[in-house]
């Protein structure tokens, strides 16, 4: 079986075209988990829209942001592999069959495919990596390289989101999880399908940011992978630079002079990442 997890918060013009593409997949054997996130617009009264048995809707509580909406998700899900899709975005109707294929053919703890990516003006580009299979340090590298660094756009085995449990974080959620799950794949394997169509909204989280909060959460995605790479492979440590980037996003909140005023809306963050540099000092 394949678990799909969707997030969605307010995107009421989106949601059903996610949910629909989902249960449209050429490949039968799928569950389907929505988790709302207390969507301030129509997405709710959206959902009510789809009627299909493999689809299951969790409702948060209170608004917990993308994160922690994934991990709960991916926990409340079955199946062998999984693969995440945001509530704006949609996939083509044979992106789940094409990537599990390749997973069966290959026995790959991970698939790619590529991805179109949906601009506001109404303007798309294709991007997809072509047909291969990567192992070994070159498994990190492919992945830096591409266009686009995504983690949607990958079919990943269970075991993988269970030694390494989504990133609960609102912002920079991803990294710190695909990073070290290709560092322990057994191998990557890049199927030709750029069938993962991303909406690039200028309102989304992703595209509207401060100085301050970029850099305090680059800093806890570096602080997160240097932990990880110090217990798994320390050579990795220093090729990908991570010490340096750290000490780059440290000079940027530096350059921001924070208050307390200006930290008060990522309050659990900067005590998360405070801890965590007086810790890694002391050390």
């Amino acid at each position: 079986m394949i678990s799909i997890i969707i997030t969605a918060y307010n995107v009421e013009a989106y949601i059903v075209r996610a949910v629909r593409s989902a249960c449209e997949q050429t490949h039968s054997d799928i569950e389907i988990i929505v988790v709302e996130d207390c969507s301030t617009d129509g997405t709710r009264d959206a959902l009510t829209a789809i009627n299909d048995p493999r689809v299951r809707i969790l409702y948060n509580h209170t608004n917990r942001g993308a994160g922690a909406s994934r991990r709960r998700g991916i926990e409340a899900s079955k199946g062998e592999y999984i693969l995440l899709l945001d509530g704006d975005d949609y996939i083509s109707k044979d992106f789940v069959e094409s990537l599990y294929n390749k997973a069966i053919e290959y026995n790959a703890d991970i698939v790619s495919g590529g991805v179109t990516i949906i601009r506001s003006d109404g303007s798309w580009e294709a991007t997809a990596c072509g047909e291969c299979v990567v192992e070994g340090d070159e498994k990190i590298r492919k992945f830096e390289r591409e266009k686009i660094v995504f983690m949607n756009n990958k079919l990943i085995r269970r075991p993988l989101h269970e030694q390494i449990p989504y990133c609960t974080r609102r912002y920079i959620e991803d990294t710190p999880v695909i990073i070290p799950m290709l560092a322990i794949a057994n191998k990557v394997v890049y199927a030709d399908n750029a069938g993962y169509y991303y909406r690039m909204r200028d309102d989304s989280l992703t595209h509207t940011t401060t100085p301050i909060k970029s850099a305090l959460f680059k800093a806890l995605c570096a602080e997160d992978l240097i932990t990880f790479f110090e217990r798994y492979n320390s050579d990795t440590l220093h090729e990908l630079h991570l010490g340096e980037g750290y000490a780059n996003c440290i000079a940027q909140l530096k350059e921001c002079r924070p208050t307390p005023e200006s930290v008060r809306p990522f309050a659990d963050e900067w005590i998360e990442f405070t801890t965590k540099m007086i810790a890694r000092l002391g050390e």
